[in-house]
């Protein structure tokens, strides 16, 4: 039985959820708007309970499949390297579970609090838009950076906060202390704390994708998805990027799409490997770089 119907079937707390969620996901099928979480609600996903379950997902273009019956699951706090050839599936994959793409079938829950798991905090994304799945927890950074670049790093930041309304908002609007301090922690953590009052356009490549990084970190996501995170960097921005995200490992979830085998084998301790829209093969990325199917779909295309 999969992860997903285990919990379906684990009792009564999927059949008869509270009714106080006050706009979060009703039970396992349905949806309404998800609430933002509390501050307390966004403690560390230390938990080893499953905050992604995909099961089944298939994805069709004028009769392509993008996504082919793709089934993989998530744990909280683990960061997973997702790679695979061109036309793997894997931007689409992305797509579907930020609602940016319908999917033709399958299934996909993700859980905000893994370490108690019920309906209550249980979000079916196919049924949600794009804010509702950033409402629900979920950050994508895509692999071009989208920063304002005629706004400060730190005018960046208070932009991307949950609770700003607006671009004018965000200038205008005074920060409460603790908002302010949370910013900090975010400059020291994206190493541009001496770059708080630099235009963003005026930023290194490398230094633009730390920024959206940070951006994302300002919504407080649980779940981040990074698109190439290190394309066109250079080998020492790539060092700093791996600390940036070994120090995010545990404290958030991480999904990330890369090509750069080097920068995998330092960051994840487990590979997802998918080919024609399905996964190929999991595991260590020497388990997965020795496998004859990765080697013929994957490894020996490049």
């Amino acid at each position: 039985m999969s992860p997903l119907n285990t919990l379906r079937q684990s009792g009564a707390a999927l059949r008869h959820p509270s009714a106080a969620l006050g706009g979060a996901v009703s039970k396992l099928g349905h949806k309404v708007l998800p609430r933002h979480h509390h501050k307390e609600q966004q403690q560390a996903p230390q938990g080893r309970g499953m905050m992604l379950y995909v099961e089944d997902l298939t994805v069709s273009f004028d009769g392509f499949k993008a996504l082919n019956n793709l089934t993989f699951y998530l744990r909280a706090g683990e960061l997973r390297c997702f790679i695979g050839p061109n036309g793997a599936g894997k931007t689409t994959m992305m797509d579907v579970l930020t609602g940016k793409t319908r999917p033709d079938s399958g299934s996909a829950y993700f859980c905000s609090d893994p370490v108690h798991e019920s309906a209550d905090n249980m979000f079916n994304l196919l049924e949600m838009d794009e804010v509702d799945v950033v409402q629900a927890g979920i950050g994508r950074k895509f692999q071009k950076p989208s920063v304002i670049e005629s706004l400060t790093v730190a005018q960046n930041l208070e932009l991307a906060q949950e609770h700003n309304k607006g671009v004018f908002h965000a200038l205008t609007a005074k920060l409460h202390p603790h908002e302010r301090e949370f910013m900090e922690e975010i400059l020291e953590r994206i190493r541009l704390s001496s770059k708080r009052n630099v235009l963003a356009g005026i930023l290194s490549h490398g230094q633009k994708q730390w920024l959206e990084i940070g951006m994302l970190l300002m919504q407080r996501p649980r779940l981040i998805m990074l698109d190439e995170p290190v394309a066109g960097m250079t080998p020492e921005e790539i060092e700093m990027t791996i600390d940036l995200l070994h120090d995010l490992e545990g404290k958030h979830t991480i999904m990330v799409i890369e090509h750069d085998m080097a920068f995998i084998r330092a960051i994840s301790s487990l590979v997802t490997v998918l080919n024609a829209g399905s996964v190929l093969c999991e595991g260590t990325i020497d388990e997965v770089s020795s496998d004859p199917q990765v080697i013929t779909a994957y490894l020996g295309s490049a």
